[in-house]
This record gives structure tokens, C-alpha cells and sequence, in this order.
């Protein structure tokens, strides 16, 4: 029996966590980060939509701050077993930080085609969607080897 409420609290939240984890994983079998889900031109312009949005925060390397995370390597394994809408939600909701939500679905696509760009997964011949249910259908599976 545990007697403490702190406790159970935690253990409670813990298995709520890691069932919106099992939940938000993606259903489409075979479309994920590691099968070019992006293009390198749509990659470019999410470049130069980071340069102007993103960077003022998370540095023009993506390399962050102290207080500000870094974009690239440890990055992965916040959103990785998800999927890439989980991402994108969390762009398009909250970034930039002093306009959030400001930015159109297809600039936050762009942006979330430069981190993927970023972090080592492979461009395609077909561009990032922009539609939140499209993108919750594509897993976030970091690459083998993360980017230097």
C-alpha cells in the first residue's frame, strides 16, 4: 500500500504519461523521419525562416543557451518514438517565443524540415506537409548516427 501522496501522484502522472506517449505514436507503418519525409528546397527556406524567427533564441547554429535548449543531437530524443506532429504542434503553438502561433502552417513545415535537415534525417522528393493529422502519421525515428 503506499502511503504517500506525493507518491502516487507521480506514479499516476507517470502512467498517464507514458500512455499519451503509446497513444500519440504514429499508425502508418513505413513513413517516418528515416524515409526522406522532406525536401532540400523546403529545408533551405525553413533555413532562412530560422535565421529571422528562431535563431535570435537558439542561436544561429541551433546550439542554444544556457536557458534556451539546442536544437540539434539531444533534441532528437525529446520528439523521437512520437511523431513529427508532435512537433510541429509544439512549434506552431509556441514559437517564437515572443510571438508564438504567429508563424503560417507551411513556414512552421519548413522549419521543422530545416531541424529534421539539422538533425541528420534524410531529404525526399515530396515536401513536409502542413496538415497536423498528415504529420501525425509520420514517425519521428532518429538517425543511426546524430549529426556532429
Amino acid at each position: 500500500m503506499i502511503r504517500h501522496p506525493f507518491l502516487t501522484a507521480g506514479l499516476a502522472g507517470l502512467a498517464v504519461l507514458l500512455a499519451s506517449t503509446a497513444l500519440a505514436a504514429p499508425k502508418a507503418k513505413g513513413l517516418s523521419t528515416k524515409s526522406g519525409v522532406y525536401t532540400e528546397a523546403q529545408a533551405a527556406e525553413g533555413a532562412a525562416l530560422y535565421q529571422g524567427a528562431c535563431s535570435m533564441c537558439h542561436g544561429a547554429n541551433l546550439m542554444g543557451t544556457f536557458e534556451v535548449p539546442t536544437l540539434v543531437g539531444r533534441f532528437v530524443h525529446n520528439f523521437s518514438n512520437g511523431s513529427v506532429g508532435t512537433l510541429f504542434d509544439y512549434v506552431s503553438r509556441a514559437m517564437p517565443q515572443m510571438a508564438p502561433g504567429s508563424l503560417s502552417p507551411e513556414d512552421n513545415a519548413k522549419i521543422v524540415a530545416f531541424l529534421l535537415k539539422s538533425n541528420g534525417m534524410p531529404a525526399g522528393d515530396k515536401p513536409l506537409p502542413s496538415d497536423q493529422a498528415a504529420l501525425d502519421k509520420i514517425a519521428f525515428t532518429p538517425p543511426k548516427t546524430p549529426p556532429r
